[in-house]
């Protein structure tokens, strides 16, 4: 008995190793760089900010100086005082501006030209970001010359001032910003691990492990996966596990049984035909006797034990996983009927009426021995539905009857018995699960729509009153043919 039917699953013995590099390491890697692309984000007019806020510092410093300087009358502040003043404002020159003159105020050891000009009372926000990135990566030695608005009167108050300390300070600043993004970032990222790891990875992890250890022992019960009630995505997930585990627990437990089941099959089909072999041939020195009930029945005796043996080899071909394709040859439904019907009514226990309305000519192209068990099949369940159960309307019966259209051939067999329990509709076409009366196996509806399936076509149920029937009613769809024309068309013409 191979891995499958042994309950395992070829492969799957094997653990599942998680990579060093898991999703935690990966969640906390994108934390910290999606935190840093935050802080860039702010950072960039913030340092803009900054570097106003320094230069109206410096500025605001400047217009108290200006207002001193230009109270005091001419001549009167030596220029040691005036230096002196410079240093404490961090300028080179100072100078007020009037509508009708501008007067410079004090001043040191000017250099011959300024770097940059920038004016603060009209300046946007795209100049303040450029002009402060221009700051860090500027050279050394630069004198920037600042304007701002001032009160009482003046237009504006300028100062020329070295651009080192500036670049010092947004320098620090932007230190500053980097060590405490990090330091956010990693808080953050811990944090939001730490909740991931609580809320969705430990769940993960155990619907992981419980998969790895399903996959190694699929037919254990135990190892199915319990859900935790949560009520959440992977509770859900759990849910479906669990289903899934529980379904796929439950196909490997039935195909083992179907595994034993076949292999004891075989072997009674092996010995079954050899004792139908001996049965024929009582039944061939059967044929010659004088008796008339024998003569009538003896070829009927025959022809069930042929087609006996050659169901117990067929089944005995099945095992060996050879399938045997239909060979369809053109066969009258009519007469194929009749003796299907015929057959499976020698074992009802009561008379059982069967309406045959299929045309006289009616003929399809279908491999006669497979069809006929088919039909074989549904008929003995009608019969043995209505030798349990009995009729509904009338004395027991059954009817079939066929149509053709350009889609294909439709055969509706029906009965006028009780009906398919709902319990029997779900899983009508399974072995051992559709089984329409206690005691059934569910075989002979399963093996009927295998071979409708074989000949490309299909068996459903139908409602009682879409049949216009009581009872069950199956209708069996054959397609067109491959050589073009329908695979049942009446014989017109032909005899």
């Amino acid at each position: 008995m191979d891995d499958a039917t042994n309950g395992r699953i070829p492969g799957r013995e094997k653990a599942i190793h998680l990579p060093r590099f898991g999703l935690a390491s990966r969640v906390l890697l994108l934390i910290v760089a999606f935190v840093l692309l935050a802080e860039v984000a702010i950072y960039i007019p913030s340092i803009a900010n900054f570097r106003n806020n320094w230069l109206r510092t410096r500025l605001s410093a400047a217009y108290t100086a200006a207002l001193v300087l230009d109270a005091a009358p001419e001549g009167m502040v030596p220029q040691s005082l005036k230096v002196a003043i410079l240093d404490s404002v961090g300028a080179r020159m100072i100078v007020l501006k009037r509508s009708d003159s501008r007067r410079m105020l004090a001043v040191s050891d000017m250099p011959p030209e300024v770097d940059e000009v920038s004016d603060l009372r009209n300046q946007s926000a795209w100049s303040a970001i450029t002009a402060s990135f221009r700051t860090l990566l500027a050279r050394p030695g630069r004198i920037l010359d600042v304007r701002s608005a001032a009160p009482m009167g003046a237009d504006y108050v300028e100062v020329a001032i070295d651009e080192a300390p500036l670049k010092a300070a947004m320098r620090a600043y932007s230190l500053n910003i980097l060590l405490l993004s990090l330091a956010i970032s990693l808080i953050v990222a811990l944090l939001a691990v730490a909740a991931l790891s609580i809320m969705v990875l430990a769940p993960v992890r155990r619907l992981t492990g419980n998969v790895v250890a399903f996959a190694a022992a699929p037919e254990d019960g135990t190892k199915i996966i319990a859900p935790s009630g949560a009520r959440h995505e992977i509770g859900a997930a759990e849910e479906a596990l669990a289903d899934m585990e529980r379904a796929l627990a439950r196909e490997l437990s039935e195909k083992k049984r179907l595994a034993a089941l076949g292999l004891a099959v075989a072997k009674i089909n092996h010995d079954l035909r050899n004792m139908l072999t001996s049965a024929q041939l009582i039944s061939d020195r059967m044929a010659s006797a004088s008796d008339p009930l024998v003569v009538r029945l003896a070829p009927k005796l025959v022809s069930t034990l042929d087609r006996a043996i050659r169901f117990c080899q067929s089944t005995l071909t099945y095992g060996r996983s050879v399938d045997e394709a239909p060979r369809p040859a053109p066969t009258p439904l009519r007469l194929m009927a009749a003796e299907a019907a015929e057959t499976a009514m020698l074992s009802a226990r009561s008379a059982i009426e069967f309406h045959n309305d299929a045309p006289q000519d009616f003929i399809i192209q279908v491999d006669r021995e497979q069809f006929f068990r088919a039909l074989l099949n549904l008929f003995r369940n009608a019969v043995e539905a209505l030798d349990s159960a009995g009729s509904t309307v009338g004395a027991p019966a059954l009817r079939l009857s066929a149509t053709r259209s350009d889609a294909g051939v439709s055969i509706l067999l029906v009965d006028n018995g009780p009906g398919l329990p709902p319990a029997a509709r779900e899983n009508l076409f399974s072995a051992f699960r559709g089984a329409a009366r206690p005691g059934g196996t569910g075989l002979g509806l399963a093996i009927a729509a295998d071979l409708v399936r074989a000949h490309g076509g299909e068996i459903r149920l139908k409602d009682s009153t879409e049949a216009n029937w009581p009872g069950a009613a199956f209708e069996i769809m054959l397609p067109v043919s491959p050589a073009g024309g329908p695979t049942g068309a009446s014989a017109e013409g032909k005899s």
